[in-house]
């Protein structure tokens, strides 16, 4: 699952051929989207598709829908079964597919004082991760959703569900649409995550800064897994 995300990216050096318009697509005109370190949904954020970035509402609203924005939870949809689903099967079936850079995303898992709160990241720290997407447009609003897989590894520790990620190679061909995705076998990742505790005040949508980030140990990387 991803419920919060941290986009503050900025070391993009491997990614420039796809980010070069970071945080804002220039040549299209298109306003700076925010980054932060605790992006919560039905925030505006940055996202990639294949025309450029754009600024995006995170909790698809499918082109269909008459409210304001659906009931139901939009903003993970699992790949297993995203092309049966109503609300996520056009996205698909049209391959409107975006990349949403990240610096980690953050999970929770209970505990005896209550939910705490835990920070994914690459392995080395500050490396962009990058998660895959759909997109909608219905009128003036484009939003997007962040798909999801089943737990490899040492992830199902945190939560039975994990984010879909891309890497340099497979990210342009999964933006253009030549590109699927194939179950991950028993115990592999398709990136090279650690996570650490954090504050609980990410809890708080409101809270923000990069201080959200620091480890609650000082004991350093012996703390992360």
């Amino acid at each position: 699952m991803c419920g919060r995300f941290a986009n503050h990216v900025q070391d993009m050096h491997r990614w420039v051929s796809i980010l070069k318009h970071w945080p804002a697509n220039i040549e299209h005109g298109e306003p700076v989207a925010p980054t932060g370190f605790n992006i919560a949904p039905t925030q505006s954020v940055p996202v990639v598709c294949a025309a450029g970035t754009y600024a995006m509402r995170w909790g698809l609203v499918p082109s269909w829908f008459k409210g304001a924005s659906p009931k139901f939870a939009t903003f993970n949809a699992r790949i297993e079964t995203v092309a049966e689903k109503p609300t996520f099967r056009s996205a698909w079936n049209a391959k409107r597919r975006c990349l949403v850079p990240i610096l980690g995303y953050y999970e929770w898992v209970q505990s005896g004082d209550g939910k705490q709160p835990y920070f994914v990241r690459q392995q080395h720290g500050g490396e962009i991760l990058a998660m895959a997407g759909l997109w909608e447009q219905r009128g003036e609003m484009v939003s997007f959703t962040v798909l999801t897989e089943p737990a490899s590894g040492k992830m199902g520790e945190l939560h039975h569900r994990m984010p879909v990620f891309l890497n340099e190679e497979n990210a342009r061909p999964w933006l253009e649409g030549s590109y699927e995705f194939a179950p991950l076998s028993h115990g592999e990742l398709r990136a090279d995550l650690s996570f650490y505790p954090v504050s609980k005040r990410v809890n708080k949508a409101s809270e923000a800064g990069a201080s959200l980030l620091d480890p609650l140990s000082d004991d350093g990387p012996d703390y992360a897994k």
